[in-house]
């Protein structure tokens, strides 16, 4: 029996060993925000996590969805699949892109602010449609409020878009 389950916990490890992706690439998709008044940044750095879903829009309105992406030295290309068509690559320049979506490192505290939020909307907005309905009026009302911030805290809790014409900006470093 011991043995069984050892060559199991052996064969579950060396299936975890094999199936990790290696990254493709070296490189890496940050954005920084910009400075206002001052010459030099502000330090928050974020990066993009590989091989999930990136949105992009570039400044002559093109939408492009891929999460196969490549990057160059300052661009990006991306292998689009669609179901009718076969595959498309585009490759868009950093300076071209008006804004862009994903999912980023190092955003824990907003993903757990946003939980908080979702969690404490609930119970309040079913207490206050409980007390509009008891005093007369509509239920839907009184959490409507409620039901906005739960929206919120949802959307937060999700990927990051960052406006890149405005007040952030792309960067592409070696790991």
């Amino acid at each position: 029996m011991k043995n069984n389950i050892l060559l199991l916990l052996l064969a579950f490890i060396i299936n975890s060993a094999i199936g990790q992706s290696a990254v493709s690439n070296d490189l890496i998709l940050i954005v920084e925000r910009k400075p206002f008044i001052s010459k030099t940044s502000s330090g928050l750095i974020l990066k993009f996590k590989p091989d999930k879903l990136l949105r992009i829009k570039t400044v002559d309105g093109r939408k492009i969805v891929s999460s196969n992406y490549i990057l160059l030295d300052n661009t990006i290309l991306m292998n689009r699949k669609s179901r009718n068509e076969a595959a498309e690559t585009d490759t868009i320049s950093l300076k071209d892109i008006a804004f862009i979506k994903g999912k980023v490192y190092d955003d824990f505290g907003r993903k757990i602010g946003g939980g908080i939020i979702v969690i404490g909307c609930l119970p309040l907005g079913a207490f206050s449609a409980h007390v509009v309905a008891l005093f007369g009026g509509s239920a839907f009302m009184g959490a409507l409020p409620f039901i906005g911030l739960a929206a919120v805290g949802l959307s937060s809790m999700g990927a990051r878009r960052f406006n890149t014409t405005n007040m952030w900006k792309l960067k592409i470093i070696e790991e």
